[in-house]
């Protein structure tokens, strides 16, 4: 008896009646390609110095596919600093969570996270594209709308659950958000600025700093 073939299992998409837009995947495949080699070539050779050909090369499309997606390099490279900071606030919530999961209470988590958000400072690629040449080539203004848009959000909830733990006094959530905020990149900025080879003994010096003073912001403990 000859054995009947059944037809392949119909997908998920299939099954929903629905079939993936594949202009829609390629265009992400290609903004993510782009992205990628922005970031390394930001980061590595800083904006000036990173040609559109270098990028389209490395991530392997044509220079049309770059004006397209973002404009021009000054278009990729604000794509691939929004990417960078949604990375850092996306890196210190996970530490905040890992804390809390280990036992920490709110106020332990948040001094976790922001060692972590300092360590992360010291990687050269992050800095040269976020403290060199971001304010540089998108503007004060616009970097710090970058940065607000992802970290602002974030640190408004962290303190509004401080301040109902009594941890933090009552008060204007904004300021005290956006206070810890610039006391966190004005850390990263300072460390900037430190010799290399004191990089690791600059970091234990700028972490003792910035826990003082967010302690010092902190509700007396009754």
């Amino acid at each position: 008896m000859r054995q009947l073939s059944l037809p392949p299992a119909p997908s998920a998409s299939a099954q929903n009646g629905t079939a993936p837009d594949g202009r829609k995947v390629n265009a992400a495949s290609t903004q993510a390609a782009l992205r990628a080699a922005g970031r390394k070539l930001f980061g590595h050779l800083g904006y000036e110095a990173t040609s559109l050909g270098a990028i389209c090369t490395e991530a392997g499309v044509t220079t049309g596919a770059l004006y397209h997606h973002f404009g021009d390099k000054k278009g990729l490279f604000a794509a691939v600093a929004e990417e960078l900071d949604e990375g850092m606030v996306k890196l210190i919530a996970a530490a905040r969570t890992q804390a809390l999961t280990g036992g920490a209470d709110a106020w332990q988590a948040l001094m976790a996270a922001i060692d972590v958000f300092l360590q992360a400072g010291l990687n050269p690629e992050r800095r040269r594209i976020g403290l060199t040449d971001a304010p540089a080539v998108l503007g004060a203004h616009v970097w710090l709308e970058i940065r607000e848009r992802h970290g602002l959000g974030a640190m408004v909830q962290t303190v509004r659950t401080l301040q109902s733990l009594g941890m933090l006094p009552a008060g204007d959530v904004l300021l005290r958000a956006r206070l810890i905020l610039g006391l966190l990149y004005g850390a990263v900025e300072a460390l900037a600025h430190q010799p290399e080879d004191a990089a690791q003994s600059a970091l234990a010096e700028t972490r003792a700093l910035v826990h003082a003073m967010l302690n010092g912001m902190r509700q007396p403990l009754p």
